[in-house]
């Protein structure tokens, strides 16, 4: 009997103090390993994430740039009209915080204002950009608000783009002028994440073809060189949420894209 007894006894006796800890340690083992894929899953997605996101902003930022600026000095009809009929002489002031004066001169399809910023703690031209052009009554032909001309007849169009700071966060506005009727729009914000713009002028001095034979910064153009202007150098400088959302290490605190436009009133592109 005896000897029945101790038996049950060790067939009833349980896991041991050291068998509990072993087997407790591999639940934290597999516990970590868990959590350790799904945080890498989760960055991975938040990575991916911000990456398109900024892909995104800088696809459309830069299609709206290209297909403003390449529009200047477009206008119906040109076998009634000339350049200099279509867009005469203007002098407005932009209803942005800056209240940036524009000049045009007559048959002048392209101005801007050059201003200073500070990114990365470096001082850097922010520059802006007014494109003039034409066109018809529904003839579909867009401004940068994505608006388009349902006047009742021709009106001239000014679409003025460029950066500014509001809350905190970096912008790319548009501003759009009938100036056939002189009234502005409202100020829309195109994206989200531009901290400035540096634009240079590819000018044909030479005054035959349209090859370009130097390129001009803003804040370097002269009253004479805006009717040389055959292509625009645009690069925008964005900030990269990879360092200043998600701390990524090794990520650059901005990243840069650049274009190169041909403007339709030169090239005839």
């Amino acid at each position: 009997m005896t000897r029945v007894h101790a038996s049950l006894r060790q067939r009833h006796r349980g896991y041991s103090l050291i068998e509990l800890l072993i087997a407790l340690a591999i639940a934290l083992f597999l516990i970590a390993g868990v959590l350790i894929v799904d945080q890498t899953m989760h960055r991975t997605y938040s990575d991916q994430n911000a990456l398109a996101q900024i892909e995104d902003t800088e696809r459309f930022t830069m299609t709206v740039l290209g297909e403003v600026t390449r529009g200047a000095g477009y206008y119906p009809d040109p076998a009634q009209t000339s350049l200099v009929a279509a867009l005469p002489q203007e002098t407005t002031t932009a209803p942005n915080s800056a209240g940036d004066s524009l000049t045009f001169a007559s048959g002048q399809t392209i101005d801007g204002v050059s201003h200073s910023a500070v990114v990365n703690g470096a001082t850097v031209s922010s520059d802006s950009i007014a494109v003039r052009y034409m066109t018809a009554n529904n003839d579909g032909i867009s401004m940068c608000d994505g608006q388009s001309n349902t006047t009742g007849g021709n009106a001239v169009w000014v679409n003025y783009l460029y950066t500014q700071d509001t809350g905190g966060m970096h912008y790319l506005y548009c501003l759009v002028q009938n100036e056939t009727a002189n009234e502005w729009s409202a100020p829309i914000q195109l994206a989200a994440n531009v901290q400035n713009m540096q634009i240079w002028y590819g000018l044909n001095t030479t005054g035959s073809g349209t090859s370009i034979d130097t390129y001009v910064p803003a804040a370097d153009m002269t009253a004479t060189d805006w009717a040389l202007i055959t292509s625009v150098k645009i690069l925008v400088t964005f900030t990269n949420p990879l360092h200043s959302v998600y701390k990524e290490q090794g990520q650059k605190q901005v990243l840069l894209f650049t274009k190169v436009i041909d403007v339709m009133s030169r090239t005839g592109s």
